[in-house]
């Protein structure tokens, strides 16, 4: 017990260390500071090194709270779950939650969590796998937890973290677009290239590789490669298969379920009122970060078209749109596609379409063609075209269709 409270002790000099810290706020600590009184377990997923443990510590801060980070390996060893709170308890004392970080290295976690709730103990729980909102965690506290999933920096943050002017506004959006919202990379003063490489490793090796025991780590490598450098084109199976020759569909399949799971990419459906045609027709890729694809890239290309998508799609779902749930991409029954499409419940509500620019008259008839077609067939009133830095209202056919830049579009609500 003693080498566990010597343990637990080292976690709580860290906890102190972060708490005399003066990060920059997230939008999400409203809602979570909200959920703290709630004795539901209150969850935060999200990719590694997105900000979770410092938003918990920001909601936490002037609460009394213990600390465990579970990316400790000697916490990730068969110490019994009843050892451990009672070091907790003697360490820290009375408190009113408990803080456990990176919660899903602890084996058999989801009983442990499950029994500290069933003892009425209020728990702030983070990880770094979707899983925590999905199968795992949905067997075991079915109904008695808050999720909160966190994302990179988005730039309505930047921009209100920004008092001291450390960028012109036109610097930390192209900033913001090629490199993406990770802390470090905004906050920090690291090589955006050489960080963003060695985080994608880190995740590979620990929540896919390690994770899934998963023997050549060349496939996956391959496979990530390809989609990253793939952001917002289609892709199937079959394709997949012929460009990698040694990988079967099934096992492609499975590696692109591992990668979700990691906060690295996401495929996202074509909306068909059917959803089986959803499922059998081919997905668009796109990546959790743009850092990542800028990162993969060679050369870097700030005026890559893939960025300005792959941009979009990250904030719509960081605006709580569910990929394959309430976000799709749209084709219609003449071929032309509309990159995304909302909804909510039953409705349709909004088509986007993004592109760098309209000034070709090619394009602006390509882009205007797809969005009136699809809105005939959807009932779809609202239009919106997002660009690099073109601002307009175009009527079309009696449609009324807004161009906007997306430095504007990202802090518009």
């Amino acid at each position: 017990m003693k080498t566990l409270n010597t343990l637990i002790e080292a976690h709580k000099r860290e906890r102190d260390l972060i708490l005399r810290r003066s990060p920059l706020p997230r939008r999400m600590g409203a809602m979570l500071e909200n959920a703290l009184s709630s004795r539901l377990v209150k969850v935060i997923t999200g990719p590694r090194r997105a900000g979770k443990s410092t938003l918990a510590f920001q909601t936490l801060s002037k609460k009394r709270f213990a600390y465990l980070n579970f990316e400790d390996d000697a916490l990730q060893k068969n110490v019994p779950s009843d050892d451990l709170v009672e070091a907790l308890d003697k360490v820290y004392g009375e408190t009113d939650y408990i803080f456990f970080d990176e919660i899903q290295n602890y084996p058999l976690w989801e009983s442990f969590v499950n029994k500290l709730h069933r003892r009425e103990r209020n728990l702030v729980i983070t990880g770094s796998n979707s899983r925590l909102l999905s199968r795992e965690l949905g067997s075991a506290l079915t109904g008695r937890h808050i999720s909160f999933e966190l994302l990179p920096f988005s730039y309505s943050e930047l921009l209100a973290g920004n008092a001291n002017g450390n960028f012109d506004q036109p610097d930390l959006f192209h900033r913001f677009l090629t490199w993406g919202g990770f802390p470090e990379i905004v906050l920090g003063d690291v090589d955006p290239q050489g960080y963003l490489r060695a985080l994608f490793d880190s995740v590979v090796l620990r929540d896919i590789v390690t994770r899934h025991r998963i023997r050549s780590s060349t496939a996956i490598y391959d496979l990530l490669n390809l989609l990253v450098n793939s952001a917002g084109n289609r892709f199937s199976g079959r394709s997949l298969e012929r460009s990698l020759g040694g990988l079967s569909i099934a096992t492609i399949q499975k590696f692109i379920s591992y990668f979700r799971e990691a906060y690295l990419v996401q495929d996202l459906q074509p909306y068909f009122f059917k959803p089986r045609s959803r499922i059998k027709a081919e997905r668009k890729i796109y990546v959790y970060d743009n850092g990542f694809i800028s990162a993969l890239s060679q050369p870097v290309l700030s005026n890559d078209p893939r960025l300005l998508e792959n941009l979009v799609f990250v904030e719509l779902v960081r605006r709580g749109f569910k990929p394959n749930l309430d976000l799709f991409y749209y084709q219609t029954g003449t071929g032309t596609e509309v990159d995304f499409l909302l909804r909510k419940g039953s409705s349709n509500l909004e088509l986007i379409q993004v592109t760098q620019m309209l000034s070709s008259l090619k394009t602006r008839e390509r882009e205007l063609l797809a969005l009136t077609q699809a809105a005939r067939e959807l009932h779809v009133s609202k239009m919106t075209i997002v660009t690099l830095d073109t601002e307009d209202t175009i009527n079309e056919n009696g449609a009324k269709i807004d161009v906007i830049p997306c430095h504007k579009w990202l802090t518009r609500l």
